[in-house]
């Protein structure tokens, strides 16, 4: 088994390095299992891009605070890429209106906001 760090580990860090120093704050203890697992989950559907592993990323996403989800949504760009986070986020059948801020090391100076549904 490979000694490298799994998303979980290394998520804390990278989301205040892109969201701030005080963007986890509002995470209950409950809110900071649910976001391990959903980065894992997405680590998981880095590997086999199955619908069961988006529903599972949609039920955890759904077990945090809804004013935490963005989050979650900002997580899948620490696994993949950034334009992967709308597409994963709407695949999972998660509301397309979530309040999102830009992260700092994000590609463009547009920010990549959830399409509304179609």
């Amino acid at each position: 088994m490979s000694s490298a760090k799994q998303p979980c580990q290394t998520l804390p860090r990278w989301l205040k390095d892109n969201l701030g120093q005080s963007c986890l704050a509002p995470l209950t203890s409950q809110d900071s299992a649910a976001l391990a697992a959903a980065v894992q989950l997405v680590a998981l559907y880095s590997f086999r891009p199955h619908p069961d592993v988006l529903d599972a990323f949609a039920k955890t996403v759904r077990s945090m605070q809804p004013s935490c989800w963005h989050l979650a949504y900002h997580s899948i760009a620490h696994v993949l890429n950034w334009e992967d986070r709308a597409r994963l986020w709407l695949n999972a059948g998660l509301p397309p209106s979530i309040r999102l801020s830009r992260c700092k090391f994000e590609p463009s100076a547009r920010l990549d906001a959830v399409p509304a549904a179609v």
